[in-house]
């Protein structure tokens, strides 16, 4: 029993298992890189998280309800357009921090497929 469970490979199952969250998430998009040799699991770990927060960044309109008697239809009412104004403004700056964070993941992602090559090349130097 105890070699069965040598042989199985957690860390491979779980990277395959975010590769296709990812796939699902960015719908064909590229994605960051979730697995490595020469980086920690941490730093691929951190990347995953990050690419998954990135694909539900954004603010949905959320207006309680008002217990007013005759004019709680009517504040609600106006509550919710207000809130509908903030929120297009708000959705605006997240699509554009959601851009720069892309930005900034797909570069953090190249840096770190930058390392793993210098060490497959170190690796295979003579």
């Amino acid at each position: 029993m105890e070699n069965e469970a040598d042989a199985i490979d957690i860390e491979a199952i779980m990277q395959e298992i975010r590769q296709q969250i990812m796939d699902h998430k960015l719908g064909g998009r590229p994605g960051v890189a979730i697995q490595g040799r020469r980086l920690p699991p941490a730093f691929y770990e951190a990347l995953y998280q990050a690419s998954l927060a990135q694909s539900e960044l954004g603010v949905k309109l959320h207006v309680t309800r008002s217990a007013v008697p005759v004019v709680g239809p009517l504040l609600q009412w106006l509550r919710g357009k207000l809130h509908e104004l903030v929120l297009f403004y708000v959705n605006q700056v997240a699509q554009q921090q959601a851009q720069v964070n892309e930005h900034l993941l797909a570069a953090i992602s190249l840096l770190g497929q930058e390392l793993e090559q210098e060490a497959d090349a170190d690796d295979s130097a003579p």
